[in-house]
């Protein structure tokens, strides 16, 4: 009888009573409910043309060439490295070109590169991409 009284007492001391943290929960819930701004989003009109007239979108590129044992060619013109720098100037015042794509062929000599880049980076021209020219 002993035994059972105190497995009993044993029983109701280890009980866990969840009523409180519920009760937390919910009064977390109210509060995180009630602070939070529930902003609608503005929406954006966005209409696309879609007439004959209009053109479209293109990057322009300005291709220029490093030619075998020096020289250049810009957009298939041949040009020499005194012409080149107000070759560029006039071209690019223009601002008809948005990008310089510079190819290169196998033996074109280094200085000439590193020649044209200064007179890109004294245009303040930055968009410049490179990449070999198959013979």
């Amino acid at each position: 009888m002993l035994n059972n009284r105190i497995e009993r007492d044993y029983k109701k001391k280890n009980k866990v009573n969840i009523i409180p943290l519920i009760d937390i929960i919910f009064l977390m819930l109210v509060f995180f409910m009630l602070a939070t701004n529930f902003e609608i989003n503005d929406h954006v009109d966005i209409s696309i043309n879609n007439s004959a007239n209009s053109e479209k979108y293109e990057p322009k590129v300005l291709t220029i060439i490093l030619k075998n044992n020096g020289g250049y060619k810009i957009n298939k013109k041949e040009i020499s490295q005194k012409q080149i720098e107000s070759e560029i100037k006039s071209i690019w015042v223009d601002n008809k070109y948005r990008e310089v794509f510079i190819l290169n062929q196998k033996n074109a000599i280094v200085q000439d590169l590193i020649f044209l880049m200064d007179i890109l980076k004294s245009n303040k021209i930055d968009k410049i991409f490179f990449n070999d020219l198959d013979d």
